[in-house]
């Protein structure tokens, strides 16, 4: 007899799994004013683009016909989606995250025990880094006085009497600005729900995407557990920029025609008798 969930049930369980993590994406829409008709909209263009890039026949130009019985889109909508001609926003990692990157990866800015060097503020003789270099050297689009003060300010860099500027990795992440969050929300939640989309599209699952949970814990037993994962969370994201960093030094002008990926943790808990926050 087959261990096989009969189709019908495993679509009544997919799409109940739907629901539960619609919940937290319902409740963060409605924090920022997004009402269910402009939702509507936005998941209808979702669908015609998916169905677009995703789903064509092999040899055959893709219809609106096809797109519109793929998703259910009206074939009004899907020829207008189609034609004016807009893609889905793609998101580029955060300018000051891509410094912050560069500064605690590459060789040039680490010390001896692989910490991010104090940097001097301007360029030295004898010196070939400075804070100025590093902006310069991730994009000419950032002033590094205005980024140096937004730091500072933040707390993330400090001075010291000689110019030299420090950096205090443990403060950049908690301060980042609403708009950096917004954009590593976008790009953290689309890579894992790909993730998790290949997994269940292939056998074996190509990518990792595993979890530790419990439930019956005290909230002192929950905050040793958090620093705990915090900190060889942040262990292991070092080290694997450190890495990226060296390899994408190394292909030189090949960077351009390589692929991207994206390596994250998260922790969350609350009370096991509440509704998800």
């Amino acid at each position: 007899m087959s261990d096989t969930p009969p189709p019908l049930q495993t679509e009544r369980r997919f799409l109940s799994t739907i629901e539960h993590l619609l919940q937290p994406l319902v409740r963060l829409l409605l924090d920022h004013g997004v009402s269910y008709p402009a939702q509507i909209e936005l998941l209808k263009a979702s669908y015609v683009h998916v169905a677009d890039r995703y789903f064509k026949l092999q040899g055959k130009a893709q219809t609106d016909s096809r797109i519109s019985l793929l998703t259910g889109v009206h074939r009004k909508d899907v020829k207008r989606l189609r034609s004016d001609g807009a893609e889905p926003a793609k998101l580029d990692a955060p300018l000051a995250a891509q410094v912050l990157g560069r500064w605690t990866g590459d060789a040039r800015y680490l010390d001896e025990q692989q910490q991010a060097r104090v940097l001097p503020r301007f360029a030295r003789p004898g010196l070939e880094v400075s804070f100025e270099s590093l902006v310069q050297s991730v994009s000419k689009d950032i002033r590094p006085r205005a980024l140096l003060d937004e730091w500072l300010n933040a707390g993330v860099v400090t001075l010291d009497e000689n110019d030299g500027v420090h950096l205090h990795v443990s403060a950049a992440v908690p301060l980042a600005s609403a708009h950096d969050k917004l954009e590593f929300m976008g790009r953290n939640v689309h890579d894992h729900l790909a993730a998790i989309g290949a997994n269940l599209r292939e056998t074996p699952s190509p990518f990792m995407e595993r979890c530790v949970f419990y439930d019956g814990l005290t909230p002192e037993q929950i905050s040793v557990l958090q620093t705990l994962a915090t900190q060889r969370a942040m262990d292991a994201l070092h080290e694997v920029n450190r890495l990226a960093q060296q390899m994408l030094e190394s292909n030189g002008d090949k960077a351009e025609q390589g692929e991207r990926f994206n390596f994250g943790v998260y922790f969350y808990h609350e009370a096991s008798d509440e509704e998800p926050r």
